[in-house]
Formats: structure tokens, C-alpha cells, sequence
């Protein structure tokens, strides 16, 4: 971040101080996120470093294989720990200046993989054989998109 023109002007060294955590291991929606002090207002215009109590980032992405997007999530929660706590045009313009682009688009495929990573059970269509993996089961309350038939639930073997 000290790299890029825009934050020149900015004090970076207080998001050095920020408390690094995990968030729990079966989230799968949630890649990081950024806590902010009880009682912090995060709608504030002036919210700084100081009234972050710590960045959570899910324990699957400090994996080898997933660094390139756990430092792209870090970079988007120090902005929120810079004071832009939403995802508004300005805080979308400077996420879009972090160099690295592919790790971007690596979110949508960590997601999967998380889902995959979870799933206890299959949905399977017993029309066209769609399937899908879940951590709850079906129970009837489904039905493929394309045949309108309802979800059959498989249980996944623990490998």
C-alpha cells in the first residue's frame, strides 16, 4: 500500500498495530472482515485505525494456495480500517488499484471451494443428474431449475 501514489499523504504505519485474527473455518460466504471497537459508529466520516479492534480473515486462505487473494482481502479490510466502511464507488475505486488482478476474481472460486470444502451432503436432480454440493440436506424442499423436479440428498463420504 506505501507503493501506491494515492495513500502518500496517508499514515499507513497505525494499520501495522491492527490485531490479525481468523474467522471460524466453516464460513463460506465471509472471507475476511474488518471489527471495529464496541461502540464504534461505523457510518462516522472520520474512522481511522485507532477504532479497529482487529482484521479477521478465513484460516483457508492463509493457505499456500490461496496467499495471492488472503493479500487481496487484506489490502480491502485496510481500507475499511481507513475509514471507507462501505463498499461505495470511492472504496471500489481504490480497491481497484490493487495490482494484482487475478487475485480479484479469485473470491467467486474461493467460495466454491469453501462450499466444496463443507458440503456434507449432494443435491442431485434425478432427471438430468444436475448436482450440487451443500452443508444442509434438501429434504424435499428443492427442485432443479431445469426439470422442476425436487433434489434428491446423497450424503458426501468423508475422505
Amino acid at each position: 500500500m506505501s507503493q501506491m501514489d494515492v495513500f502518500s499523504d496517508t499514515n499507513l504505519q497505525p494499520l501495522a498495530e491492527i490485531k490479525i485474527g481468523k474467522i471460524r473455518k466453516n464460513a463460506t460466504r465471509l472471507h475476511g472482515v474488518c471489527r471495529y471497537n464496541l461502540g464504534v459508529d461505523k457510518k462516522r466520516k472520520d474512522l481511522s485505525p485507532a477504532d479497529v479492534k482487529e482484521i479477521s480473515l478465513h484460516p483457508e486462505s492463509l493457505s499456500e494456495e490461496w496467499t495471492r487473494y488472503a493479500e487481496f482481502l487484506l489490502f480491502h479490510e485496510f481500507l475499511h480500517a481507513l475509514g471507507y466502511s462501505g463498499h461505495n464507488r470511492a472504496f471500489r475505486k481504490l480497491e481497484a488499484l490493487w495490482p494484482d488482478i487475478g487475485a480479484k476474481d479469485m473470491g467467486l472460486k474461493f467460495t466454491k471451494y469453501l462450499r466444496r470444502l463443507n458440503a456434507k451432503y449432494s443435491w442431485k436432480c434425478p432427471n438430468c443428474d444436475w448436482q450440487t454440493e451443500r452443508s444442509v440436506r434438501a429434504a424435499g424442499r428443492y427442485v432443479c431449475r431445469t426439470c422442476r423436479v425436487k433434489l434428491v440428498d446423497c450424503a458426501l463420504t468423508i475422505e
